[in-house]
């Protein structure tokens, strides 16, 4: 059976899981409907839909938002999800918002955390999306002055 059958496809298409790669590094912002991985660095923002699992080897410097972030790794940054969880290995530094914050033994946190806000995460990543929209609109209608005009 070759590797493009009808099975493999059927299959890869229930795990949608992303994964960024040990040595492997992104700048930048991402956005997922399903889960991630990640084995290497990420800088940037995050918003994924369902779950973040940041490995052992992994790092995350930015923001994150998504319905459930796993930390066995490194996250420096703002974090905002429905439940968080700080593995043995895992070191945070920032500010968290969530409702549900659990730090295993030997996990590590150092920052602030802060009641989730009153709408779930997808629904905070909705309303960015929005607002990005928004301004996108408002910067193309924005005309630059041309010489000699004033404003």
């Amino acid at each position: 059976m070759g590797i493009f059958s009808k099975q493999s496809r059927t299959q890869s298409q229930r795990a949608a899981t992303t994964l960024i790669a040990k040595g492997c590094s992104i700048s930048g912002q991402l956005r997922l409907e399903d889960n991630i991985q990640i084995d290497g660095l990420v800088d940037g923002q995050l918003h994924v839909i369902k779950t973040i699992v940041v490995s052992e080897s992994g790092a995350v410097n930015g923001d994150i938002f998504a319905q459930h972030v796993i930390i066995n790794g490194a996250f420096e940054g703002t974090c905002h999800a429905d439940k968080i969880e700080i593995l043995s290995k895992g070191v945070v530094n920032g500010t968290l918002y969530t409702d549900d914050l659990s730090i295993e033994q030997g996990g590590r946190f150092n920052g602030m955390t802060h009641p989730a806000a009153g709408e779930n995460v997808t629904q905070l990543v909705d309303a960015v999306d929005a607002k990005e929209t928004k301004n996108t609109k408002i910067h193309k209608e924005i005309k630059p002055a041309t010489k000699g005009s004033s404003l």
